[in-house]
């Protein structure tokens, strides 16, 4: 993994679920993570919550000071360079669509200094509303590029619809991440596996993931 990854996408497109397995996995590989809740946007599908499942893994989470509070307010006062600084590797889990992109750009200048040490994720779900194509894919991900002055550096096929996940809905959304991958230049990093038993033949490189991350009514 790269020093800085920068994990963002549509509202539900499964960008923190991604970046939480993402953060887990390279614990285990043995890299010092350090997970950074960005997501000013929406108080109920959050890293913040997973605190415990990231102490189990040693892996450091950062949040907004009342995250997960009736006080949650949207003000991020992390020092990203500081951090940087420590040596550890550190996962942004952004709010979603150009809103939640917004307050990455304090922090913009930093990392396009760092652009060889950083990694900025597009996690799409073509099952989703807004992205069921390629052209709503792009205009969701030109929105939030043009929010935080970054741009995406890969694209991580996140197709699915839960447990009702198979290998024909994620070589769906593979197709059309090969068809964003070849309208955009952006490679893909990988794509999602919810269900692995049910997704045996998916090519390219896969990334199974739990869902660590589940609605408020379960």
């Amino acid at each position: 993994m790269k020093k800085i990854t920068v994990v963002t996408g549509h509202y539900g497109s499964g960008k923190s679920t991604f970046a939480a397995n993402y953060a887990v996995r390279c614990s285990q590989q043995g890299e010092r993570v350090t997970v950074a809740d960005m997501d000013t946007v929406n108080p109920y599908y959050r890293t913040a919550d997973l605190k415990a499942l990231f102490d189990e893994n040693g892996v450091e989470l950062i949040a907004p000071r009342y995250a997960g509070s009736n006080l949650d307010m949207p003000i991020i006062d992390y020092d990203i360079p500081g951090l940087y600084e420590t040596g550890r590797n550190i996962i942004i889990d952004m709010g979603g669509d150009d809103a939640g992109a917004y307050p990455l750009g304090k922090f913009a200048a930093f990392l396009r200094e760092h652009k060889d040490e950083t990694e900025v994720l597009y996690v799409v779900n073509f099952c989703r509303c807004l992205t069921y194509d390629t052209d709503g894919a792009q205009e969701i991900l030109k929105e939030i590029e043009n929010a935080c002055g970054l741009k995406a550096t890969a694209v991580v096929n996140n197709s699915n619809l839960g447990f009702e996940t198979d290998e024909s809905i994620i070589n769906e959304g593979l197709k059309k991440a090969e068809k964003l991958s070849a309208e955009t230049g952006i490679p893909i990093f990988c794509s999602t596996v919810p269900v692995l038993e049910k997704c045996k033949d998916i090519k390219g490189e896969l990334f199974p993931v739990n869902i660590y991350i589940r609605n408020v009514w379960n």
